[in-house]
């Protein structure tokens, strides 16, 4: 019971902290032209029954265009240092204009704290 408690107590902790997260720091856009026009709408972190953080996210196209894109998450420690972020994949997206998406991504460990998605123009590269 003990146990339960702490991991319900400790995943509110997270979705707090994420919830409370602004925008700004929520997104970190690494070239082009995509700030303003993919955003987040809604953002949260769960803990998964094996204890490790989950990030779920809605990200809109605020364009009336199709727009590609990739992005992937960086998971940030007690102390707001990434943590695995050299081996966190990027993940290619197409939205069309004014659409969304739910995006996922599951804590490298349970050190992870809070989440930060990065956001760039299509590289061609998924590593």
């Amino acid at each position: 019971m003990k146990r339960i408690l702490s991991a319900t107590l400790l995943g509110s902790v997270l979705l707090l902290a994420a919830c409370s997260t602004s925008n700004s720091k929520l997104v970190n856009y690494r070239g082009g032209d995509l700030k303003g026009v993919i955003e987040v709408q809604k953002s949260a972190v769960v803990l998964t029954e094996g204890g490790l953080p989950q990030a779920k996210a809605i990200l809109v196209n605020e364009s009336g265009v199709t727009q590609k894109f990739e992005y992937k998450f960086t998971w940030l420690d007690a102390n707001d240092m990434a943590i695995d972020e050299d081996n966190r994949p990027w993940r290619p997206v197409t939205l069309k204009g004014k659409d969304q998406i739910n995006i996922s991504g599951t804590g490298p460990n349970d050190s992870a704290r809070k989440f930060q998605i990065q956001i760039r123009e299509p590289q061609g590269v998924t590593k």
